[in-house]
């Protein structure tokens, strides 16, 4: 199993990534930091 630490500004196709690797069966996320970015704060 490959376990995950994921640092990211969540946008769009972050997020999508984020929810691919939750959704495969060899993977864990242990832990999930997020900072502004490409998205500011607000949204």
């Amino acid at each position: 199993m490959q376990r995950l630490i994921i640092d990211t500004d969540p946008g769009e196709d972050d997020a999508l990534a984020i929810m691919m690797a939750a959704a495969h069966p060899g993977t864990k996320i242990e832990a999930l930091t997020v900072v502004a970015g490409n998205v500011g704060l607000k949204n």
